[in-house]
């Protein structure tokens, strides 16, 4: 009798963050990716961002790293990229068309010194979300300027309505939507690249005013809730407005079965100057590490990870706004197609968290946490913390590549 030997499957193991009601996109887009490669199993490691932050520097120090993982596009990638931890995925550029197929921006975010490190899965954007049946309750619309935004806050505000809640996270997020509109995309860029001044008297208008509106609209006061309690306060219609990511339009349509467009929309954060309308931005993309255990099955996961199709079953599965330009809006729901839109018709600028590495966030954010919890902070004082960013700044090695 003879016996046939069966085919082992090669395993590949990924860690990524799109854990809880982020993750039925992520296991759609490695469902067929495992049915187009049969041969390939893959380990799936769905973690918490906090979790998978302290899980991946584990993994690395003990010289185990997962053979694919998930990173921030910027500052945080290229940080492992100078490090020499990250595998050069150059060539899928230049042999599989990505330079046509992603923008030259995304390109620029995933390199280094020339050579590209990564493949980019998604592009997100953040948007004041509300929910309809509050707005109609008030009887407010959504404001297209600042000043109908501010009439929109006091309207709800003198109604007994929380006009916005915000996470710690989101008060940051906050002031790179201000900031961004206050000095407009030009200046913001020179900002991040250290060439122009923190103390700049937009920047500390910037600051101040996004005191002040925190101090009479948002709850609870700055810093005291995390994203989760925030959410749960806007969804309980104990809040009007919560300013996020775009992500929440998965959240919304898996957690509570809403209907994107229906139940829930968004606006843009109103232009402030007369700088025009603009958008900050950010992005995810996939990397491997240098000295992974399956270096072969991670190369074919990459090259299929940036192919059109692997892209539009992510966009169609619901995982937002894709890198990959060429994906059709009718792969996207009514939400992601609407802010594929906007981020096509304005400029754009990265996030912070995209441009500083990582230590000089924190010193940003220190700085902010102290500004906007007091209310009666003097200019002159405001300046000179704003300086210790500005400080900062300019050391060495706050350079960017």
């Amino acid at each position: 009798m003879v016996v046939m030997a069966r085919r082992t499957r090669r395993e590949l193991e990924i860690f990524h963050f799109w854990a809880g009601k982020e993750q039925p996109p992520i296991d759609t887009f490695l469902d067929d990716f495992e049915r187009t490669h049969p041969a390939i199993r893959v380990k799936r490691n769905a973690l918490e961002w906090s979790v998978y932050s302290m899980m991946t520097k584990a993994r690395f120090a003990r010289g185990l790293p997962p053979d694919v993982m998930v990173d921030d596009i910027g500052q945080r990638m290229k940080e492992s990229a100078r490090r020499g931890q990250l595998a050069d995925m150059t060539d899928l550029w230049k042999k599989d068309g990505f330079s046509g197929a992603f923008p030259g921006w995304l390109k620029e975010a995933c390199s280094l010194n020339g050579r590209v490190y990564g493949v980019p899965s998604k592009c997100f954007t953040f948007v004041v979300w509300y929910l309809r049946d509050v707005f109609e309750k008030y009887r407010v619309s959504p404001p297209s300027t600042w000043d109908e935004f501010l009439n929109v806050c006091e309207r709800l505000k003198r109604r007994g309505m929380t006009p916005i809640v915000a996470s710690g996270w989101e008060v940051s997020l906050w002031f790179e939507n201000i900031l961004v509109r206050m000095v407009g995309p030009r200046f913001y860029n020179q900002l991040m690249a250290n060439k122009k001044s923190w103390t700049d008297g937009k920047v500390l208008d910037s600051f101040e005013l996004l005191r002040e509106i925190s101090e009479k609209y948002f709850s609870p006061y700055p810093f005291g809730f995390s994203f989760r309690e925030a959410w749960t306060k806007l969804n309980n219609r104990e809040a009007a407005m919560q300013l996020q990511g775009d992500w929440v339009n998965g959240i919304w349509r898996r957690e509570y079965g809403y209907a994107p467009g229906e139940e829930y929309d968004y606006f843009l954060v109103p232009e402030i100057n007369s700088t025009g309308q603009v958008m900050v931005m950010g992005g995810n993309v996939w990397v491997s590490p240098k000295h992974c255990a399956h270096p072969r099955e991670a190369k074919i996961f990459m090259k299929y990870a940036g192919s059109l199709k692997a892209q539009e079953v992510l966009a169609k599965a619901g995982t937002g706004i894709v890198a990959r330009e060429d994906v059709p809006d009718r792969c996207y729901d009514k939400i992601s197609a609407g802010l594929k839109n906007e981020l096509q018709r304005h400029p754009t600028v990265l996030q912070m968290g995209s441009t500083f590495p990582s230590w000089m966030i924190s010193v940003l954010e220190l700085q902010l946490i102290q500004i906007v919890s007091d209310p009666g902070l003097s200019r002159t004082k405001v300046k000179k913390l704003v300086g210790e960013i500005e400080t900062a700044a300019k050391k060495p090695n706050s350079s960017k590549v």
